[in-house]
């Protein structure tokens, strides 16, 4: 596993050979909480690199442990903040970019606390290849609401129907809010310089 702390010096977070010229595609699970999708995206798609970024140091060393048990070569885990980790990947080398579930922060005055932030979506753009894509969902109307408001604000990012994109394997929180009946709200963008 690695990490990285707030004032280090750059890092690059990929394990060697992920992000080259010629490495398999690579793709990001933002928040990957215990890692149940990022492990079973690496299970299904033997052919393609998996990156968890994950705050909690907890969930980081349950995921970990989720990845050696199954030694599975093409997953890792990195301890950062999102943001963080997003702006020390390496410029234009991601493929798809996940956000499952990100906290709503539903109280007005929390609002800036939310992940989904132009500064996020900036950083998202600059580390996806041209052609790559950004998939958030989220169970919450509100969130919904400010996440539809914030994606049109960059011309990069364009619009793709959700409906044309392989289905993903559930989280455990889709799993819960499916269970409780709740609408889950998704949104795809493709990069497009």
């Amino acid at each position: 596993m690695l990490e990285v702390q707030e004032n280090s010096e750059v890092v690059n977070l990929l394990p060697d050979g992920w992000g080259s010229e010629g490495a398999p595609s690579l793709e990001i699970d933002v928040g990957c909480h215990k890692g149940l999708f990022l492990y079973e995206m690496a299970q299904l798609h033997p052919e393609k690199n998996f990156l968890g970024i994950e705050r909690q140091a907890k969930r980081v060393f349950r995921t970990q442990g989720k990845i050696l048990r199954n030694d599975l070569p093409n997953a890792a885990v990195v301890h950062i903040e999102a943001l963080e980790g997003l702006l020390r990947l390496p410029e234009g080398v991601v493929d798809c970019i996940y956000v499952s579930f990100p906290d709503p922060w539903p109280k007005r005055r929390h609002a800036s606390r939310r992940l989904i932030q132009d500064r996020f979506l900036h950083a998202c753009a600059r580390c996806l290849k041209d052609g790559g894509l950004l998939r958030i969902a989220t169970d919450d109307p509100a969130y919904a609401e400010w996440i539809a408001e914030k994606l049109p604000g960059h011309p990069i990012l364009t619009t793709v129907d959700e409906g044309t994109l392989p289905t993903l394997p559930k989280t455990e929180f889709e799993k819960k809010f499916l269970a409780q009946d709740k609408p889950i709200h998704r949104f795809a963008r493709r990069l497009a310089r």
